[in-house]
């Protein structure tokens, strides 16, 4: 029973660090997570929910492997709908943050596919999964993601946590 609430608070934190809006198609809340129920991750892993653990958590058996993991509800979309909607950056200026403390950081996106910073400026293109390839520039170095918003999301190990969230200036 521990490990439920420990994973549970190292997803929530993690959620709350990124600020991640919601997308319109993920679940809504934990009474979405029905045994039985087919849902895609937003790593693209299809499962089957198998129930509602500890009343927040869905415990979903993947379908990749079979093991179970445990997602927080709006981790889930129900299959069939798709979980990373495409997202189109628009022009502006998006302002950094790390851990919801704002970095002193602002990208700035000059057109369909150009960017610049004050390291300099590049080229990127947003590919169908909404993963942005910096292809050009001080930016090529991270893993980069964009989400509704629209925002981008960077990381600077390769991998699915990113670390530094770029929220379009309003």
């Amino acid at each position: 029973m521990k490990n439920y609430w420990v994973i549970a608070i190292l997803m929530g934190i993690a959620g709350f660090a990124l600020a991640t809006p919601a997308r319109a198609d993920a679940f809504k809340s934990a009474k979405d997570c029905v045994a039985g129920k087919r849902v895609i991750d937003r790593q693209n892993r299809k499962g089957t929910v198998v129930k509602l653990a500890n009343d927040n958590l869905c415990q979903v058996k993947l379908d990749e492997d079979g093991k179970t993991e445990y997602f927080i509800f709006w981790m889930l979309t129900e299959l069939g709908q798709n979980p990373n909607p495409p997202v189109k950056l628009v022009v502006g200026t998006y302002e950094c943050f790390q851990g919801g403390q704002y970095t002193f950081m602002d990208m700035y996106v000059t057109g369909e596919n150009t960017y610049k910073s004050d390291a300099g400026s590049g080229r990127f293109r947003v590919e169908a999964n909404n993963k942005i390839v910096f292809e050009t520039g001080p930016l090529a170095k991270y893993t980069s993601r964009a989400e509704a918003g629209p925002h981008i999301l960077l990381s600077t190990n390769g991998g699915s946590f990113y670390g530094t969230s770029c929220e379009l200036k309003k």
